[in-house]
């Protein structure tokens, strides 16, 4: 199911490289949950907790606040789940500029 995000048109010319960086930050969340990097988790969920919310996606950066939450816990199942959710969220964005 599509996620529709609203974005304030002044800060479009950022969205690609946000776009890519979160894609990326997924792919090293996986890569980190299969060693059971727990520290790495950690770090780069404290980020996307960070740096999702000014724009404006909300929802990203819940899930890195109880994915961080997961890998202080080293709650391998929930890491898991969550990862799985954040992937799963990012490839159903669809983002109108306001």
């Amino acid at each position: 199911m599509k996620q529709t995000i609203t974005v304030k048109s002044k800060i479009k010319k950022f969205i690609p490289q946000f776009l890519e960086n979160t894609k990326n930050d997924i792919e090293l969340l996986k890569k980190s949950l299969q060693a059971k990097n727990y520290d790495e988790i950690h770090r780069n969920a404290h980020s996307m907790k960070g740096y999702a919310k000014p724009f404006g996606f909300g929802y990203l950066g819940e899930l890195a606040a109880q994915l961080q939450q997961a890998a202080k816990d080293q709650a391998f199942e929930d890491a898991e789940s969550l990862i799985e959710e954040l992937d799963e969220y990012y490839d159903n964005i669809e983002i109108v500029y306001s």
